[in-house]
């Protein structure tokens, strides 16, 4: 005989279900948070933008780190049509997303907490080169001492979209990595600082600079200038201007400029994002002071220098942008950031916001400084692009002699 099972209520039965599910929950395996991603921020200017890369060889010279002809890697950004469509660039190559996650892990970003890999910049990979009548202004690009081109991506990007051929470096063997066509990475050398040792580095970059300006002008006559058998998108033939050409640089970068002027006179104009202008600083680093040749002799082509911390020209603690202030013979400007840091200037402002609480604890303020993410982003874009339409274009501006209430953290010494 059967004994009857009561029935139990609806709100009860709900208890029931509730603990069963909290028991279950309770028993399963925590599961990781989905991991944080992020794109470059948009461009500002009237065109979209173009990319592509270009692996160059200089069988002229003599690689000074590993001997052999010199190679590195170019990334050019440039105006293309507004109807142009194809699939946006990433903001890192597929090779260089491990090289790349396993630095962020030593500056303490936790395994698989950022999407590196899914990361995209603005530009179209490979589409044509919009024509212009004149052929566009060109604008060299070198990054920090032994950091690589992507990492100021949202600049170049930027500058490109209002009307300029960006093409920016990354310096092979001292830079940290470089990604090369078949997914082959170089990774860089440690570097030991020495008198001889730091002109070495300086007087690569430079090479580099100036083949690539070569480089520039086979592709100008419809050459492919790439290592490989190749060809660039339509537009390039006739699609540059190489009487209007403009070097940006970070740190290192910076130096570069300068002393690529020094060296060669088709550069018309140079910007130095907190870049000594020496290739030893003195003490602290047990190295006699050593300036540039372009902070001895000054340039005779305007110059900008933007600093952050207090590094200006009226600073003896950084002695070559006072000896290169009375020095140069062309228009100079000076801007400080007070509240930037070193790398405010590159694209940390720009990626690190996005990604929240994945970001470590104090990075991104070593990174980026106090200043707001977006006047960094906004700033930075501003100031290259007034400084080289005022030069390279002949666009008047006051930005360098009154600033601007947009960016007024961004400020003009006199």
């Amino acid at each position: 005989m059967f004994r009857a099972v009561p029935t139990l209520s609806f709100s009860a039965r709900l208890r029931v279900a509730a603990a069963l599910l909290l028991a279950l929950l309770a028993a399963a395996p925590a599961l990781a948070a989905p991991p944080k991603r992020f794109d470059l921020p948009p461009t500002t200017g009237p065109y979209r933008v173009g990319t592509v890369t270009l692996h160059l060889v200089d069988r002229s010279r003599t690689d000074g780190f590993v001997g052999g002809p010199r190679e590195y890697m170019v990334t050019l950004s440039y105006p293309i049509a507004a109807n142009a469509h194809g699939p946006r660039a990433p903001w890192l190559e597929p090779a260089l997303v491990p090289e790349w996650s396993a630095t962020a892990q030593g500056y303490g970003f936790a395994p698989g907490a950022v999407d590196w890999a899914g990361a995209r910049r603005p530009a179209i990979r490979n589409a044509a080169l919009l024509r212009h009548p004149r052929g566009w202004p060109v604008v060299l690009f070198s990054p920090g001492l032994q950091y690589f081109r992507e990492l100021y991506s949202s600049l170049t990007d930027d500058l490109a979209s209002h009307g300029y051929v960006v093409a920016s470096m990354t310096h092979t063997h001292e830079a940290f990595y470089a990604a090369f066509p078949g997914g082959r990475v170089v990774r860089g050398q440690n570097l030991e600082e020495t008198v001889e040792s730091t002109q070495m580095w300086l007087d690569t970059r430079v090479g580099d600079a100036r083949h690539l300006l070569d480089a520039l002008a086979l592709a100008n006559r419809g050459f492919y200038p790439g290592a490989e058998p190749g060809r660039l998108p339509p537009g390039w033939r006739g699609g540059l201007d190489l009487s209007r050409v403009g070097f940006l640089g970070h740190s290192y970068g910076g130096t570069t400029a300068a002393e690529t002027m020094f060296f060669d006179r088709r550069v018309d104009a140079g910007l130095d994002f907190d870049g000594r202008l020496s290739t030893t600083y003195g003490p602290p680093q047990d190295l006699p002071y050593g300036p540039i040749r372009a902070t001895r002799f000054g340039l005779d082509r305007p110059f900008l220098l933007i600093g952050a911390e207090g590094h200006t020209h009226l600073n003896p603690d950084d002695p070559s942008w006072p000896q290169f202030w009375s020095n140069q013979r062309g228009w100079k400007r000076d801007v400080h950031a007070p509240l930037a840091v070193h790398f405010t200037f590159s694209d940390f402002p720009a990626i690190l916001p996005p990604l929240g609480d994945a970001v470590p604890p104090g990075f991104a303020a070593g990174a980026y400084g106090t200043l707001p993410a977006a006047e960094a982003v906004a700033g930075t874009r501003a100031h290259a692009r007034a400084f080289f339409d005022l030069h390279l274009k002949g666009r008047p501006t006051r930005l360098f002699e009154t600033g601007s209430a947009a960016y007024p953290n961004f400020q003009p010494v006199p």
